[in-house]
């Protein structure tokens, strides 16, 4: 009886340490300047873009002097399978987003809610592709902007 107690106690602690508490994923950005990168996160951050959940409430806070934002957001979405009624869905994140001083610069990605770790996966990864969408396209109009100037100077 007593095994059967602790076999059941380290299994639950087990499930609540690999679902619960903090997880997080970092990336880096080489080539661009910590202004840069700090900018397309407090941006990514404040403008939210999801294909198949509608925001429905982005808190943002950005801290600069520590490099950290805190993010809650709550998105909803209403799933229509045939023959069913609709199912309305509710997720609420609460996101700690880290400018760790690096060279590359490199930002950490944190959940501070438990949280299934494939989630926290697909939403750093949307997280960290829309900043280096935003990021590419800054480079990209700078080059545009050199291409300018040289057709102009000759």
């Amino acid at each position: 009886m007593r095994s059967r107690l602790i076999q059941t106690f380290a299994l639950t602690m087990t499930a609540v340490i690999i679902l619960g508490g903090c997880s997080n994923r970092t990336a880096t950005f080489p080539g661009h300047s910590d202004p840069e990168v700090w900018n397309a996160m407090v941006t990514v951050a404040e403008n939210p873009v999801y294909d198949d959940w509608h925001v429905f409430e982005n808190e943002v806070r950005a801290i600069r002097p520590e490099g950290r934002i805190e993010i809650l957001r709550i998105l909803r979405r209403d799933l229509v399978r045939v023959g069913q009624d609709p199912l309305r869905q509710v997720e609420e994140w609460k996101f700690r987003v880290q400018f760790l001083h690096t060279d590359p610069p490199t930002i950490q990605f944190t959940a501070r809610q438990g949280a299934i770790p494939a989630h926290l996966w697909r939403e750093a990864d949307r997280y960290f592709a829309d900043m280096r969408t935003i990021l590419d396209r800054e480079v990209n109009e700078v080059e545009l902007i050199e291409v300018v100037e040289e057709i102009v100077e000759e």
